[in-house]
């Protein structure tokens, strides 16, 4: 106990240190023992642990919405079809490797060849910029672009206006950030290094979007009087004319009226504009594209009028007097279902849509695209059977924690115990004095038992149950409520048949969220749990007692769930602050108390026999003396 260098039994010749050792043997049992109770909380902490470990795998596994492909509350996954792509070429034309529309078959959908031929692409409004200087990067400040003072910048989209203060020490990146904000996200800005152009558009796309700036910002190269058009021909089929209205070389409006003769090009059309106006005008087009567009020089506005309807549909140009404004585009396609003959024709304002069970995805215009839907069942069978038998490890583990007999025999081995023994059969003797830990823990029981009901009770709005779907709870008792394929109901077949013939209620069944209490959280009453559990999904329950035991997040009396709040998680707050480990801290403090008794014990047996070698020593040198004396006597 003592580091304290002694040298003892000289005179009595007793050997001390052994007998100190012996005296104290009673004492230290005390420590041991203490120490033996506080290496069994531990393990208990480190055996809660794992089974919280295995809990937060299995719900980042499955319950993760960034998992897509193993997100058992994704419809998507009780999809039992198989979607091939393919674009149909034009005469002549090569094959796509990539097709301009692809989809995903979920829940509902009809297994066959569906037509898809997309005439238009969903769009945002938006406003390009033109190309900036070279080297302009994000970072490039508004003075160093010629903004020479502040300006107030009013951006108008789907009705609302707000106003965006550009300053001359701003850079690229702070304009795109400040719009952000002014608009809260509706209207996005972007800048490209690569072809140096500024962009401004609506976050959503469709005709219901507009957008409309009131000024020029020419160091972005915004101009009020860019007008962008998406033509449809390359040459026109009708005859007439409309106006351009701009600033001439004198400062003053004017307008030249431009003439439309069937048959003419795009660049019949281009040259007409600019040597009408003087080149005042800037009128050009971009074939990849096909966007025809007209721009004042100098920032100044440009305005087009009396434009007969052929041109607005052949050439895209507009009627409105102010040409600042641009709007979006919907998506305009034609899908033929299978086995019917006849193209229903479909605007939607994203290119990403759900239409009886089809998630179409539309990434070209002008394409006719053949989707094959056909019929998989192994595959959603697979992700249910994968859940299942993930499920069914943990409970099984779970289950054998707390019902393995406790050995009393093996109790933790002291240091003294460990010194004369080989790492293996320390490893061995430890493995077995973790057995029966965690026998009969009322907070796994109670979990085990919740996943139990939460297979087995009813779920309002299924229509099936899950025996219906050939599943069950095992026969043998051993394996305690894990969840089987019963033969009896149809094993597995019986689940592969359901999904092909009633998946939308199969996915009902396990992922349905409950309409009474959709959202989940700690604080709900018995009452609001039950009815969230009536009528929501298998799957969903699941979910719930996950959260429940292993939840890191806090309910309003500042609880996490049950096993946390019990053993804690390395990295968390939890760490130190759970009952475990407040279990462990008063052991420590024990330790530490019966340790500075056992040193101040040590000491006084110590100091004891210190006096006897005293006194043998001073016996000794009487004995001598009297020996001196009357040897000379003699």
């Amino acid at each position: 106990m003592s580091d304290t260098l002694r040298i003892l039994g000289m005179a009595s010749g007793l050997d001390t240190e052994t007998m100190v050792k012996q005296l104290m043997k009673a004492e230290n049992m005390k420590v041991d023992k203490v120490k033996q109770n506080r290496q069994v909380i531990q393990w208990q902490q480190d055996l809660y642990r794992e089974i919280i470990g295995d809990l937060t795998t299995f719900r980042s596994t499955y319950f993760d919405v960034l998992k897509p492909e193993t997100n058992v509350l994704s419809k998507n996954n009780y999809s039992a079809f198989d979607v091939v792509s393919a674009d149909v070429p034009a005469a002549g034309a090569a094959v796509s490797s990539i097709p301009g529309s692809s989809a995903a078959a979920g829940v509902g959908a009809a297994t066959g060849v569906y037509r898809v031929e997309v005439t238009n692409l969903a769009s945002a409004a938006t406003k390009v910029g033109r190309p900036l200087a070279e080297n302009t990067t994000k970072s490039s400040t508004m003075s160093s672009l010629g903004l020479a003072s502040n300006t107030t910048v009013n951006i108008t989209y789907n009705g609302t206006t707000k106003p965006v203060k550009i300053e001359t020490g701003d850079t690229i990146e702070n304009v795109i950030q400040k719009i952000s904000n002014a608009t809260s996200g509706n209207v996005v800005a972007k800048y490209s290094e690569l072809t140096r152009q500024f962009t401004i558009q609506t976050s959503a796309t469709g005709s219901g979007n507009s957008l409309n700036i009131d000024s020029s910002i020419s160091a972005l190269g915004i101009y009020k009087d860019s007008i962008d058009m998406k033509t449809t021909v390359d040459t026109l089929t009708k005859s007439g004319s409309f106006d351009i209205s701009y600033v001439d070389s004198n400062g003053t409006i004017a307008t030249k009226n431009i003439s439309l003769s069937a048959g003419a090009t795009i660049n019949d059309i281009v040259d007409n504009i600019n040597n009408d106006t003087g080149n005042m005008v800037a009128a050009s087009f971009d074939p990849a594209t096909k966007t025809f567009s007209l721009r004042q020089k100098d920032g100044k506005e440009v305005r087009i009028n009396n434009v007969p309807d052929f041109a607005k549909s052949e050439l895209g140009l507009p009627s409105y007097a102010n040409a600042g404004e641009v709007k979006g585009e919907d998506a305009v396609l034609k899908i033929t279902p299978p086995g019917s003959s006849t193209a229903v024709n479909v605007t939607k304002s994203t290119n990403n849509f759900t239409l009886d069970g089809i998630s179409y995805s539309l990434s070209r215009a002008n394409t006719t695209t053949n989707i094959t839907v056909s019929s998989n069942t192994q595959k959603a069978f697979d992700k249910i059977k994968g859940f299942i038998d993930k499920y069914n490890e943990i409970v099984d583990k779970v289950n054998k924690k707390i019902s393995e007999k406790k050995q009393y025999e093996y109790k933790p081995l002291t240091d003294e115990q460990k010194k004369d023994m080989e790492p293996e059969d320390i490893k061995k003797w430890e493995e077995r004095a973790k057995e029966g830990l965690l026998k009969n823990d009322s907070t796994l029981q109670n979990m085990l038992s919740a996943m139990r009901s939460a297979f087995f009770e009813g779920v309002e709005g299924a229509g099936i149950s899950l025996k219906d779907l050939g599943l069950n709870t095992s026969s043998d008792y051993t394996q305690k409520g894990k969840i089987v394929f019963d033969m009896t109901l149809g094993g597995e077949q019986k689940l592969k048949d359901m999904l092909a013939t009633k998946g939308e209620q199969v996915a009902k069944l396990f992922m349905q969220t409950s309409t009474k209490k959709p959202t989940y959280s700690p604080d709900l009453t018995t009452a609001e749990r039950e009815a969230r559990n009536s009528d929501q999904g298998i799957f969903q329950r699941i979910n719930d007692i996950l959260q429940d035991n292993a939840r890191t997040t806090r309910s309003n009396a500042g609880k996490k769930g049950f096993l946390i709040e019990k053993a804690g998680i390395k990295g968390d707050f939890s760490e130190f602050n759970n009952l475990l480990y407040n279990q462990i801290k008063d052991k420590d403090k024990v330790i530490n108390e019966l340790t500075k008794k056992l040193a101040g014990k040590e000491n006084r047996y110590y100091s004891q026999f210190a006096k006897l070698e005293q006194a043998m020593n001073s016996l000794n040198s009487q004995s001598n003396w009297l020996a001196q004396q009357l040897g000379g006597g003699a």
